[in-house]
């Protein structure tokens, strides 16, 4: 499962679970600084991270790299 489809399922069940909406925004917002470091923390050791799939966005070739 892909980071995306993952965070995707995490999401959607706390949707249906989480009462409280600054619950719902902490937990995505450490979620996303969590990836975004990784990113960084890859690209300082020289990493390239490549993924398979076709990309998400709009108005792309639609070939990930």
């Amino acid at each position: 499962m892909s980071y995306i489809e993952e965070f995707e399922r995490e999401f959607r069940t706390k949707l249906r679970t989480e009462a409280d909406d600054d619950t719902l925004v902490r937990w995505a917002s450490e979620r996303v600084l969590a990836s975004y470091l990784n990113g960084i923390t890859a690209a300082a050791r020289g990493e390239r991270v490549k993924r398979q799939g076709t990309s998400r966005r709009r108005g792309t070739s639609g070939k990930a790299e």
